[in-house]
């Protein structure tokens, strides 16, 4: 045997090893390849495919693995013994699965495009992170930092991201807090978690703003909490109706509440204060998109208000850098930081080490005051495209809230409208528009459009407003 027969897909998203590793298994599973043949060098198959070296060794290595060949001492690679039972082809065994939520329906041929133009509204477009400095300090991090990447990180996380975390913070929010009251962790819903660890039992019921963040609510509902809805005015949580329930922990959002937008006006951040103090009570104050603020200057943080008593104080970098950064960070309060210190051996970091450091120097040296910047003014632009296409196209549908900061603006309809089979539909061709239930007697969608190319923003507000028409026309 002198070598395999395969034609790559040059456009395909499948690296090499991975399409000459599935070629060799689809002949295994077909009896083109029988127990005992031996097969090409390594060598052979890569001056015959004009392929590198490591290529085939990929794909070798990983038939090794799964069973399908072995290496032999001196002697090569051999086929190993297959029981024969019904298969797919190769073509049916890499068909593409698209997801597919209860109710919904795989797009259309003719959505595919659109799905590519839209692709993920809430995720980022590409020329808006710099890869070649979180390469660069990646690279550095690698070169000389190979000491600190053979052991273990720091199970709060590292020091120098928590120290690099701490003074942006102050410098952005008004925060008050050292490095050592800062907790790493791989999303906002893994410190929840901890978080639990650390309130309960003596505060079995907690509050969430409601509208909110029900992701955050269903954490603390699997470890045994009572979740209590509060309702989110104009002005944000509604002080007097947590006042009157059994919750002596609340989650909220004031600089910028999601999904409405609502800011917390001074006064009742102070009642907010005063009700956590006379109830020994503690406030999760969650900083989501408050620094994407475009009009006016970020809303000074809870925490700093009164300098990190009985405030818990939460944010992340996931959408001011990338989604796929799972990077979060919880600034905990002094007593809370004494309970966490003797339970700590129990958890371990579950942030990559290397991404910790890299992120640090990213910070340090500067890139990420600069990538803010350039997300503020790009974003702003963007937001502002939105809002007057929306205004152009949807003035009879809806109307806008929550559009002076964040990633996301918020389209409350008439109690009619089928809001759920609507976003659904969106959902089909990649636009997020997502059913956030009532505020003030309207049902409201959540439409994100950070990873939204300013070019398709009219195109995808026209869909979401046929959307919304037809559904419109289905009830009256």
């Amino acid at each position: 045997m002198l070598g395999f027969v395969i034609q790559f897909d040059q456009q395909s998203d499948q690296p090499k090893y991975i399409q000459l590793y599935e070629h060799i298994k689809d002949e295994v599973h077909t009896g083109q390849l029988v127990e005992g043949e031996k097969l090409p060098s390594i060598r052979s198959v890569s001056e015959a495919l004009g392929v590198s070296k490591s290529t085939v060794e990929g794909a070798y290595a990983q038939l090794v693995v799964e069973g399908y060949i072995e290496s032999r001492p001196k002697s090569g690679y051999y086929v190993l013994r297959m029981e024969r039972f019904p298969m797919l082809t190769v073509k049916e065994s890499v068909r593409p699965y698209t997801y597919c939520p209860e109710g919904t329906q795989q797009p259309r041929a003719e959505d595919a495009s659109r799905i590519r133009r839209f692709a993920a509204t809430d995720g980022v477009e590409p020329h808006l992170f710099n890869f070649n400095a979180w390469r660069k300090m990646l690279t550095k991090v690698m070169d000389y930092e190979q000491d600190e990447l053979i052991h273990y990180g720091d199970r709060q996380g590292e020091y120098s991201l928590r120290a690099a975390i701490a003074k942006f913070v102050h410098e952005m929010r008004g925060v008050v807090c050292t490095p050592d009251q800062i907790i790493v962790g791989a999303g906002v819903q893994t410190l929840f978690m901890l978080l639990s660890a650390l309130l309960k039992p003596e505060r079995p019921a907690i509050a969430f703003e409601y509208p909110g963040f029900l992701k955050g609510a269903t954490i603390f509902e699997d470890y045994g909490y009572e979740t209590v809805k509060i309702p989110v005015k104009a002005q944000g949580i509604n002080i007097e109706a947590l006042a009157k329930s059994s919750a002596r922990v609340v989650y909220v959002s004031p600089a910028h509440q999601y999904p409405t937008g609502s800011i917390m006006p001074i006064n009742n951040r102070m009642k907010l204060l005063k009700w956590a103090s006379e109830n020994d009570a503690y406030i999760i104050e969650d900083d989501y998109d408050s620094v994407l603020r475009y009009e006016g200057v970020p809303i000074p943080s809870l925490q700093g208000l009164n300098r990190g008593k009985q405030v818990v104080h939460v944010g992340a970098f996931s959408k001011l850098l990338m989604p796929s950064l799972r990077i979060s960070f919880m600034i905990l309060p002094e007593d809370l930081l004494t309970k966490y210190v003797k339970i700590k051996t129990r958890y371990s970091q579950t942030v990559s080490k290397v991404e910790q450091l890299t992120l640090a120097h990213f910070m340090r040296e500067g890139y990420f005051d600069r990538h803010i910047r350039k997300i503020k003014k790009a974003y702003a632009k963007k937001n502002q495209l939105i809002l007057e296409a929306l205004k152009m196209k949807g003035s009879d549908l809806f109307h806008v809230i929550g559009k002076t900061s964040g990633l996301h603006v918020v389209l409350s309809f008439d109690p009619v409208i089928d809001v759920t089979t609507a976003a659904k539909k969106m959902q089909a061709i990649g636009i997020r528009l997502e059913d956030a239930g009532l505020f003030e007697g309207r049902k409201i969608a959540v439409l994100s459009y950070s990873g939204l190319p300013d070019d398709a923003i009219d195109e995808a507000v026209a869909e979401i407003c046929g959307a919304i028409r037809r559904q419109r026309l289905e009830v009256t």
